[in-house]
C-alpha cells in the first residue's frame, strides 16, 4: 500500500513539504547500493522517552486502571497500564526527516559532521517514491511537555510515536512509521494460534534491528547536498558514485554554511 493517510493518529502534512534526509557517507552509499530506505527500529533511538507517555497521560492511565481493577473489570496485571501498553517497542520501525526549507548547521553537526551528505526532497516526491507493499504511516511530529501536557492518544498505540519531548524540537522531525512489518509478519503465518507465535515472535523482532523500504531514488532525491565540513575531494566522489549508479543528472550542492 506504501504511504497510507488515512490512520487516524498521523499528522499528515496538508501541503507539499521540504524534507530533508542527514546521513554519513556508508548510509547514503547503502542507499544508493539498495534502493532501499532504512527504518531503524523505535526502541533502539536514542532519546529513552521514545515510545512513552507523558507523565500526565500516564498517570491518568494507571488511576483508571487501578479504579477498574478494585471493581473487578480488569486483570491485577495491568496496574501500571501506561508501562504495558508502551513496553514493547520492537513492533514499530522509524524513519526520521528533518521538516525545513533550508538546512540546519546544527542537523549537519548532530548527524553527518565531516563525512556527511544530506538528501533534499519533498513530501510529495517521497511519497511518489515508495515503491514497497508495506504500510508506511507519514506523520509531522508534535512537540510536547512530558512534564506538564496532556495528549489525546485516541486509545491508539501509534500514537507515542507521533510526539517527543519539547527539548528535541529544534529537529523540526517528520517521520515515516511502519508498524508490525509484513516482511516479519509473513515469517509467523505458518503457526496458528498467538500462544504458537509468541516466542519466535519475540525472537524474530529482537533480532531484527531495522528493516528496509522498497524506494525510486530517481523520484526521491531532488538535490544532494554535501556537508559544510566535508573536504573538497568529497564532492568528486558523491559525483561518480551518482554517475555509477545511474544518477548522473541528480544535482550536487556543496554547502556553503
Amino acid at each position: 500500500m506504501a504511504i497510507n493517510e488515512s490512520h487516524p493518529v498521523m499528522n499528515a502534512p496538508e501541503s507539499n513539504i521540504k524534507l530533508w534526509r542527514y546521513m554519513d557517507l556508508p548510509a547514503f552509499f547503502s542507499l544508493l547500493v539498495d534502493s532501499k530506505l532504512c527504518f531503524s527500529r523505535a526502541d533502539l533511538m536514542e532519546d529513552k522517552f521514545e515510545g512513552t507517555f507523558p507523565k500526565l497521560n500516564a498517570q491518568l492511565l494507571d488511576e483508571e486502571a487501578n479504579r477498574l481493577i478494585e471493581r473487578g473489570e480488569l486483570n491485577p496485571g495491568y496496574r501500571n497500564l501506561s508501562q504495558v501498553l508502551t513496553q514493547d517497542k520492537t513492533h514499530a520501525f522509524l524513519s526520521c526527516w528533518c521538516q525545513e526549507d533550508t538546512e540546519m548547521i546544527h542537523m549537519w553537526k548532530i548527524y553527518s559532521k565531516e563525512c556527511g551528505v544530506a538528501i533534499e526532497t519533498s513530501y510529495e516526491d517521497l511519497k511518489l517514491s515508495i515503491t514497497d507493499s508495506e504500510d508506511v504511516y507519514p506523520t509531522q511530529i508534535r512537540y510536547v511537555d512530558f512534564e506538564k501536557d496532556i495528549i489525546d492518544w485516541q486509545q491508539n498505540g501509534l500514537t507515542v510515536y507521533t510526539i517527543k519531548r519539547v527539548e528535541y524540537k529544534s529537529e523540526s522531525e517528520f517521520r515515516l512509521i511502519v508498524s508490525h512489518p509484513r516482511q516479519i509478519e509473513d515469517q509467523l503465518l505458518n503457526y496458528k494460534t498467538h500462544e504458537e507465535k509468541a516466542l519466535p515472535s519475540r525472537l524474530l523482532y529482537n533480532q531484527t534491528k531495522a528493516i528496509k523500504i522498497d524506494v525510486d531514488l530517481s523520484k526521491l532525491i531532488k538535490v544532494v547536498h554535501i556537508s559544510p565540513f566535508a573536504p573538497s575531494w568529497y564532492s568528486d566522489l558523491v559525483k561518480s558514485t551518482l554517475l555509477k549508479f545511474g544518477y548522473d543528472k541528480t544535482e550536487i550542492r556543496v554547502s556553503k554554511l
